[in-house]
């Protein structure tokens, strides 16, 4: 899945394809409260609005894993202050401290895993913030072989992909979650990893 492959300058993103459901909205809407309205990659929250709501920034909570950009206002008399980009920022303690953090641009999004807009199994789409969002997009292609562990946030669906590309099965995320090693192994042992 080339998870460590950047896209270099001049070479393109791989091309999406396919037309949205006509569903479609309602189920990326369902595919984001299936995950509690957070990135599963950095745990950001985004619970739903309106579109012309979002806003620049958007609240941090306890949940989040992400770095910057953020900003920050120590106590309510203050306002925000921008850390340094290259400092490290332990989120949740910040706010057990009583620190109001936000990031910026982090918006809900759904990414379709496997490039096909048209397929919206449950393992297809990715709640990703928009910043997760374009950093997998360029990093991460389901169809090229990945002999490595993946993150743990993206083994069920990776597992889900895996049932579908080497089984022909469409599994519940249940299912994936059971058969998690097994499903994993398919592309561990094609590139002599441990499976």
């Amino acid at each position: 899945m080339g998870l460590g492959r950047d896209v270099q300058k001049g070479e393109a993103m791989r091309a999406f394809r396919g037309q949205y459901a006509d569903n479609g909205k309602e189920l990326r809407a369902a595919s984001r409260a299936a995950v509690g309205h957070r990135c599963i990659r950095c745990g950001h929250p985004c619970p739903p609005m309106k579109r012309e709501d979002r806003g620049e920034w958007t609240a941090c909570d306890e949940h989040c894993t992400h770095g910057g950009p953020v900003r920050i206002k120590l106590h309510a008399d203050m306002g925000y202050f921008l850390p340094n980009a290259r400092a490290t920022i332990n989120i949740a303690d910040l706010i057990r401290d009583g620190a109001v953090v936000e990031a910026r641009w982090r918006i809900l999004t759904v990414h379709h895993f496997d490039g096909n807009k048209e397929n919206d199994a449950w393992w297809n789409h990715l709640s990703l913030c928009q910043r997760c969002h374009l950093q997998i997009q360029g990093k991460v292609d389901p169809s090229i072989p990945y002999f490595f562990e993946h993150s743990e946030w993206l083994k069920p669906y990776v597992a889900g992909f895996y049932a579908h590309k080497y089984e022909g099965l469409q599994i519940t995320r249940e299912q994936a979650k059971e058969r998690l090693d097994e499903l994993l192994a398919y592309e561990l042992k094609a590139g002599g990893g441990k499976p």
